[in-house]
């Protein structure tokens, strides 16, 4: 039976856990091992962690807060040798009993030895679990083209394999130099393995105020918040600096054409004229045609 470890981490989530780690538990035809890490709760999530630590397949970390994206860094560097896959997890949604092992079959097609991450749509729920939509569907399969400027992979429908492990863990990026960890997984295996994207959601995703990051329901909604975020954020790059960390961690492993395609994305546009010609390019790709609209003139601007 193959071995997948839960990756965990929870920070004041007293309001949801229960009902979550009770989904996770539930996990059928697996190994299931649940990695956790509080990153400094002050309600009362760590008693609620307690009371599960009875489950022998259970092991709960209290730690200072350090933030989403290092706690999760924190987890992949000290999860188990052992186990076959890893599967990141939020606190506050609920998993069909065969999420796992949707994602484990799915998996078990490519060889062991090959970095190989799977990701899926996710059903949006709101605070009692009442169905209120989906993510929106992919229009062109995952690739490193795309992963470059945008994240498909939703973390809590993240699963990687343990050879995806070893070439996360040659060198991990300096949390504040990457947007979302999730994202960070994406682009790695994007660049030297397989990533699967399945349209079947198995996740009720949960849509609350409390959300690290929430899925918008409309296109107007989410590219208002998009906006905002880069007109609040200043002329700071950080989808650069994600690629330039990147860079500096595997640029001297990449295949040719993805490092022309790295190079072009970096050094291409540090002038007008260069810019310009990348956005004319098609090179690096979102996966809706309006979303292609507004990046190519953020890059134009200078603000991805």
């Amino acid at each position: 039976m193959k071995k997948i470890q839960i990756l965990l981490s929870t920070y004041n989530g007293e309001k949801y856990l229960e009902q979550q780690l009770d989904s996770l538990l539930q996990q059928i035809h697996l190994d299931i091992e649940i990695l956790v890490r509080d990153d400094g709760s002050t309600d009362e999530t760590l008693k609620i962690l307690n009371r599960y630590r009875a489950h022998k397949n259970i092991k709960v970390m209290s730690e200072r807060n350090i933030g989403v994206v290092k706690s999760f860094l924190n987890l992949i560097s000290i999860s188990s040798d052992t186990a076959d896959y890893f599967a990141f997890c939020d606190q506050d949604d609920f998993w069909e009993s065969d999420k796992l092992l949707r994602a484990v079959e799915s998996l078990e097609e490519i060889p062991a030895d090959v970095p190989a991450m799977y990701c899926s749509q996710a059903e949006l729920v709101n605070e009692n679990l009442e169905g209120i939509g989906r993510m929106p569907q992919l229009t062109h399969a995952p690739s490193f083209a795309n992963a470059l400027v945008q994240n498909i992979a939703t973390g809590c429908t993240v699963v990687f394999n343990h050879a995806a492990k070893q070439v996360l863990l040659r060198r991990l990026p300096n949390s504040s130099n990457i947007i979302m960890h999730d994202w960070w997984v994406y682009l790695v295996v994007s660049a030297f393995g397989n990533v699967i994207y399945d349209p079947e959601p198995r996740i009720l995703y949960r849509q609350h105020s409390s959300n690290s990051i929430g899925a918008k329901s409309s296109f107007i909604h989410k590219w208002v918040a998009r906006l905002r975020q880069f007109i609040n954020r200043g002329n700071r790059l950080f989808i650069t600096k994600q690629v330039e960390e990147f860079r500096d961690i595997y640029g001297s492993m990449l295949s040719p054409d993805y490092t022309t395609m790295l190079e072009n994305f970096i050094d291409g546009r540090k002038t007008v004229t260069g810019r310009i010609r990348y956005a004319l390019s098609g090179e690096a790709y979102r996966q809706s045609a309006l979303d292609n609209i507004i990046f190519r003139i953020l890059i134009v601007l200078n603000r991805i």
